[in-house]
């Protein structure tokens, strides 16, 4: 009965819900942040093959209006696409946070930069404020995945391929960013991406299911 009160708290009320997930989740990671020392670091030898290239902060820096882009407009076009990307999201941060918390770990990848563009200037920004901890599984990938996800089997773009396909790329770049700007490894990515894949079915009735139909029976205001 709890969990079933707490369920409709949520439907009813959709913005405290991801406020109040919002606060739980950011004052976590900046406790995280602040006093976790790691005891993994990540490496892959294919890191040392990757070169740096600050241009990827672009794609970088586009999830965040991509992630907050979406989910305004899901939250006013479609509210059921809205509580999937809320379902799968919220979910996978909060398993990323409990295994920083569990296995605190990091990365030793960040090059000095030498250049002096505004591409080099927002990546020194970006690693002035993230530190390189806390990094197995990417949460900026993970993300990616999921609000990809909703986005193919969202009903308002349906017909939309432009947008499918613009979908995708665009998670395919900000993936590819995070190791090109050195602030993940591939083992990061790929772990993100097995968070993706595990999660799935939770979001949506079946990982096989395409029929789009409807779990909940909320309409947008």
């Amino acid at each position: 009965v709890p969990m079933r009160k707490l369920r409709q708290w949520t439907l009813n009320h959709p913005l405290q819900f991801v406020s109040v997930f919002m606060l739980v989740y950011f004052t976590w990671f900046s406790l995280l942040e602040k006093y976790a020392q790691p005891v993994l670091m990540i490496h892959s030898k294919l890191d040392d093959k990757i070169p740096f290239c600050e241009y990827f902060i672009v794609p970088y820096l586009l999830w965040f209006v991509w992630i907050a882009g979406t989910f305004v407009y899901f939250y006013i076009k479609s509210r059921d696409d809205f509580y999937h990307a809320c379902r799968y999201m919220f979910t996978g941060m909060i398993v990323c946070l409990i295994i920083y918390t569990l296995i605190p770990n990091g990365l030793n990848l960040r090059p000095e930069i030498t250049n002096n563009n505004i591409f080099s200037r927002l990546v020194d920004m970006i690693w002035s404020v993230d530190t390189a901890t806390n990094v197995c599984p990417s949460i900026h990938v993970f993300n990616s995945i999921a609000i990809n996800t909703v986005i193919q089997h969202s009903n308002a773009f349906k017909h939309k391929k432009l947008v499918h396909v613009g979908s995708y790329i665009l998670a395919l770049a900000i993936c590819m960013s995070t190791f090109f700007l050195k602030q993940h490894s591939v083992v990061d990515v790929f772990w993100a991406c097995v968070l993706g894949l595990i999660l799935y079915p939770l979001s949506y009735k079946s990982a096989f299911d395409d029929s789009r139909e409807s779990e909940y029976d909320v309409k947008a205001s």
